[in-house]
């Protein structure tokens, strides 16, 4: 397996692979992927290990850690006037999709040999990967913003692993965890945001959305982006379906955004080629999920808008916090970053035309961050 820069002529076998090429910085991924083929799909396999065949990170003579992640649930539904099926990816062992990505990044690194890991997380990351080393009897460090919601930092610290929380911005946060790293070379740097065994899990999703759809694709996927790992790695499994002549279309990629961190939407309507953001913002908002001034995989994410003829969408505080009772009125409690999502439909809809299929994506649970007011 080959590690690849999407910006760069840079490639690299994947187990001596950096995070980032070095000529361009830009996070790598996985190119020479296995062909995806129907006939090698196991639906007696757990979770999202029905594609274990495409996913080549766990090698010989390696036990699988794996707790059921995967296969949720696609729930066909309206929102308003509008069509819509939710992919309700919070129905996870840690409570948010992030398991997708983790459970095949901490196989991957198991495989490689680590004994301990360190990641950065404004919380439901940090989660995951303190879940799922624990599961694999890895030692886990996790640095949060000290700001992070007391909720997620008691259940990385329950899993056992260390919590470090750090004053600051999300970046500092980061900056930590990348010297704590380099400090102990045991040490495996788990980063959800850089690791490509994380966008490889993420990929997953794109395939259950296909299965679950009768072997097609939606028109529209609308998804709450951040760093845009998620956007990228839907992306991604659907190209590589469509490479794999599964599919005949793609869909439009439509990234949500929530003010005032909108780095992204900002450069698709600028026409720029990276997120650009000189002045990062502080601003604590209900959607932390996605408070990225700095999103390290803008480049790609910001190809997959234009290339999908994409859409990206900046929702309010307000809009926010409407759309999770909305939701919540329908059985959906999830937390603001995912109600995002069903706040950006109604703005989205005008785009949207009749007999289009469109998938919105639920990210993690409500209890990740509670109402304050009930």
């Amino acid at each position: 397996m080959i590690s690849f820069c999407p910006t760069s002529d840079f490639r690299v076998e994947a187990r001596r692979s950096p995070l980032r090429c070095p000529l361009t910085s830009e996070p790598l991924e996985y190119a020479d992927l296995p062909k995806f083929q129907r006939e090698c799909i196991d639906p007696t396999a757990p979770g999202l290990w029905r594609y274990s065949e495409m996913l080549p990170i766990v090698g010989e003579g390696h036990q699988r850690i794996t707790l059921g992640e995967g296969w949720t649930p696609l729930l066909q539904d309206m929102w308003g006037n509008l069509p819509v099926y939710w992919k309700h990816d919070a129905l996870m062992p840690s409570g948010s999709y992030k398991d997708r990505g983790v459970s095949v990044m901490i196989n991957w690194l198991s495989g490689q040999g680590a004994v301990s890991v360190v990641e950065d997380s404004s919380g439901n990351a940090g989660a995951s990967v303190a879940c799922y080393a624990a599961r694999a009897g890895l030692k886990a460090c996790i640095f949060v913003p000290e700001s992070t919601f007391e909720v997620k930092k008691a259940q990385i610290a329950y899993y056992g692993a260390e919590l470090v929380e750090v004053p600051g911005s999300r970046s500092d946060s980061t900056d930590a965890a990348v010297a704590a790293t380099r400090l102990n070379k045991e040490t495996k740097y788990a980063s959800h945001a850089l690791q490509p065994s994380y966008i490889l899990g993420l990929m997953t999703c794109a395939w259950e959305i296909w299965e679950q759809l009768n072997y097609q694709v939606p028109d529209w996927f609308v998804v709450s982006t951040g760093q845009g790992g998620l956007l990228l790695g839907v992306w991604r499994g659907f190209q590589h379906l469509h490479r794999c002549g599964l599919i005949d279309k793609l869909p439009k990629m439509v990234a949500v955004q929530a003010e005032p961190y909108t780095p992204i939407h900002e450069a698709f309507v600028g026409g720029l080629q990276k997120a650009s953001m000189p002045i990062p913002h502080f601003e604590p908002i209900s959607a932390d999920g996605i408070a990225i001034s700095h999103p390290l995989r803008s480049a790609a994410v910001l190809s997959a808008l234009r290339q999908s003829k994409g859409s990206t969408i900046v929702v309010s505080e307000k809009e926010v916090l409407e759309a999770r009772i909305a939701l919540a009125q329908q059985g959906f409690y999830v937390e603001p970053t995912s109600a995002a999502a069903g706040a950006a439909l109604t703005k989205l809809r005008p785009k949207i035309a009749d007999g289009e299929r469109v998938v919105a994506f639920l990210g993690a649970m409500g209890i990740k961050r509670p109402p304050e007011v009930y």
